[in-house]
């Protein structure tokens, strides 16, 4: 057991890792700015606008690094790749400004100093203002693990606002400390370019240290988001483990139900059927292929595709644009992923799409009592989907249920009833037959007789045929029983209302 004491005291200790990096950010601007403007204003003719132009670039490049790195600053710790981005766009500026002076570039006038002001400034201050969303997101990360909320009714300032505040101020002190270093004691002493290459090297010097990670007084669940919306409450939720030596877990609830979860930092699925999911689809499809997803939810298992292979045609069908709208805000979901997602209900959509279009269809659909909608279930509805599927084409059904005990026949029926419409069914669970209590299956169905499906799916068993139970209560499942009688037709106006007369006594 863990010392939580002595967790709560580290967890509300200053990011002091985070901060010192913010302000080695902030040095490596005010140097690079500094250099700049020694090359750029040297024998410049017309010193004011060359000045203008100078700081018009620095705000213009500094405001679209930080714009374009914020969709992706939910981090644990600044990505690498950010700093080292950083400090390859600083080493560019330097070898740019050794050549500047080396073949004396200031002659050629105009056209030598707006590429001076591309490479010398916009290139590289745009590479440092793409990491300092993530710097931010770090720093609110430490406020986040040791935070006090009656401190934050009282300032009314939210984790987020405190490590904004305190990642700018970093910044600042660190331009002005670069600035002024530079100015008064690197400048006279190193020319321009060797001085910006120095600098490059200094902005990955952060690597070197350990990753440093804030600690969680205490486990829970803290809601991001909530939204009520015509289908439901939406509600996102960042589960933090005790003493934070795991990762975050975000979480997608739907009228209470969990619908989907992801690490925060990786992007990994938390539910065991995503990962055996995606291990049956990449042993069994090629690439390029075409996926149809029925339920997105937050769209875990179609994003991983789509990075795994970028040529997939993926479209997903999802009832509330709320919860892709979450996908996209908190799930790591991106457009560039190229997703096609159709808002509506999962069979009426269906019914419209190409029939023979999709090498895949998986159904993940669920109406609030984790099982199947009835309506997704029936031979018409399978019959439906199986005509958009190409010929060789699998249908992948997660099901939740219980084979044994309460709850067997309806999940035993929904079982039948695949099997009464696709030649070639293969049964998968993961906690076991006898499991008392829900779990997730997955069933895969071919439409061709004697189809090959693997026998497993990632962890998840195969559960032959010939081997499930025989319930007098499962049902082959249609949109109407058999044997029930037609609506009988209403009378026609005329006899609506009609007074009936008593028969006579003759």
């Amino acid at each position: 057991m863990e010392d939580t004491a002595v967790s709560a005291t580290e967890s509300r200790r200053p990011a002091t890792g985070v901060l010192a990096r913010a302000a080695l950010a902030g040095v490596a601007l005010g140097i690079a700015a500094f250099a700049a403007g020694s090359l750029i204003l040297y024998e410049a003719q017309g010193v004011l606008s060359a000045a203008g132009g100078l700081v018009a670039t620095f705000a213009a490049a500094l405001a679209a690094g930080v714009w374009a790195g914020s969709p992706g600053a939910r981090t644990g710790q600044p990505p690498t790749w950010r700093w080292v981005g950083a400090g390859i766009a600083l080493a560019l500026a330097g070898g740019f400004g050794t050549l500047w002076v080396h073949f004396g570039w200031e002659r050629f006038g105009g056209t030598a100093r707006a590429l001076a002001l591309l490479f010398l400034v916009g290139v590289p201050v745009y590479a440092i203002g793409f990491l300092l969303p993530a710097l931010t997101a770090w720093s609110a990360e430490f406020h986040a693990a040791g935070a006090d909320e009656d401190e934050d009714e009282r300032t009314g300032r939210s984790p987020a606002a405190r490590g904004v505040e305190e990642t700018v101020l970093a910044v600042l002190l660190g331009l002005a400390g670069g600035a002024v270093m530079g100015g008064l004691v690197l400048i006279p002493a190193f020319s321009p370019g060797p001085l910006l290459l120095g600098v490059g090297a200094l902005l990955t010097f952060p690597l070197v240290f350990p990753r440093e990670m804030p600690v969680a007084a205490s486990g829970g669940e803290r809601v991001l988001h909530e939204e009520e919306t015509p289908y439901g409450v939406v509600r996102v939720a960042e589960m933090v483990h005790p003493g934070g030596k795991r990762q975050p877990e975000l979480r997608l609830y739907v009228n209470e139900e969990l619908e989907s979860g992801e690490l925060e930092r990786t992007g990994a699925p938390t539910f065991g059927y995503i990962a055996a999911a995606e291990r049956l689809l990449r042993d069994t499809t090629s690439n390029g292929s075409a996926y149809l997803f029925l339920g997105g939810g937050a769209c875990t298992l179609p994003r991983r595709i789509a990075e795994d292979d970028p040529g997939a045609r993926i479209t997903v069908v999802e009832l509330d644009p709320a919860i892709t709208r979450a996908a996209y805000r908190w799930f790591g979901l991106r457009p560039e992923h190229g997703l096609a997602i159709l808002h509506g209900d999962a069979r009426a959509v269906a019914s419209a799409l190409p029939r023979g279009g999709y090498d895949r269809l998986v159904v993940d659909v669920y109406g609030g009592d984790e099982m199947v909608p009835a309506h997704l279930a029936t031979v018409e509805a399978l019959e439906g989907f199986r005509a958009l599927l190409k010929p060789g084409g699998l249908v992948l059904v997660n099901v939740i249920g219980v084979a044994a005990g309460v709850g067997e026949c309806r999940f035993w029926s929904t079982v039948h009833t695949l099997a009464a419409v696709f030649p070639a069914v293969r049964l998968y669970h993961q906690l076991g037959r006898d499991y008392p209590e829900r779990q997730n299956f997955l069933l895969a169905a071919s439409s061709e007789a004697g189809a090959s499906l693997p026998a497993r799916a990632g962890h998840f068993d195969a559960w032959p045929a010939d081997e499930w139970p025989r319930l007098p209560c499962a049902a082959v499942l249609r949109d109407r029983a058999p044997g029930d009688e037609a609506p009988r037709a209403a009378p026609p106006e005329r006899e609506r209302g009609a007074r009936v007369e008593p028969a006579s006594a003759d």
